[in-house]
């Protein structure tokens, strides 16, 4: 190829390195981009009068196949994905709104919950569950916040408390929804 110089209308002058084609298709066709995705699952499971802290129901998050699970004496961060479905709620029913994310957001995620996990950890009483501002949905939705994944509209949230209703909500209205598991309590 020879140095073809160009000039542009601002008096830029550049050189033309090669000629190739950026895409395969043709200008009608849709064209494919391609992206690495993975995912994370939050669940929400329904209220339960009888138990301190679940009348409102409750709101975990998987990732990497360990839940997350922000509850009044801490984090429970030592199931797996199988035990706490199987164990941990069922004895109500839930919904898993399986969620699109870049493998560096679920990274991010991932960092953010175990450093949650542990601050709570080292100081359980100045980290103290509050239904306001520290609460297993509050939680989740500060996390997912952080890669830009809305998972309530704070509008409708009573004095800045978000529920795990208001987490069904919203997520149930997110395109990052890849699948929504529904998971059946037991018969008594």
């Amino acid at each position: 190829m020879s140095d073809q110089i160009h000039v542009s209308p601002d008096g830029v002058k550049y050189r033309l390195v090669g000629n190739i084609t950026t895409t395969p298709a043709n200008d009608t066709e849709a064209k494919k981009v391609l992206a690495q995705t993975d995912c994370v699952e939050v669940i929400v499971s329904d209220s339960r009068l009888i138990s301190r802290g679940s009348q409102f129901g409750h709101v975990a998050i998987i990732v990497n196949g360990v839940t997350y699970s922000r509850a009044h004496d801490g984090y429970d961060s030592k199931k797996t994905y199988a035990q706490y479905v199987a164990t941990q709620q069922s004895f109500r029913n839930s919904v898993g709104y399986v969620l699109r994310v870049s493998p560096n957001e679920k990274s991010k995620i991932e960092v953010e919950l175990k450093r949650r996990v542990a601050v709570t950890s080292r100081d359980p009483v100045k980290h103290g569950y509050s239904l306001l501002d520290n609460s297993c949905s509050s939680n989740v939705a500060d996390v997912l916040n952080l890669v830009g994944i809305v998972a309530y509209d704070p509008r409708w949230s009573a004095f800045g408390m978000v529920s795990p209703e208001d987490i069904a909500v919203g997520l149930s209205r997110s395109k990052r929804v890849k699948e929504k598991r529904f998971y059946a309590k037991e018969s008594p």
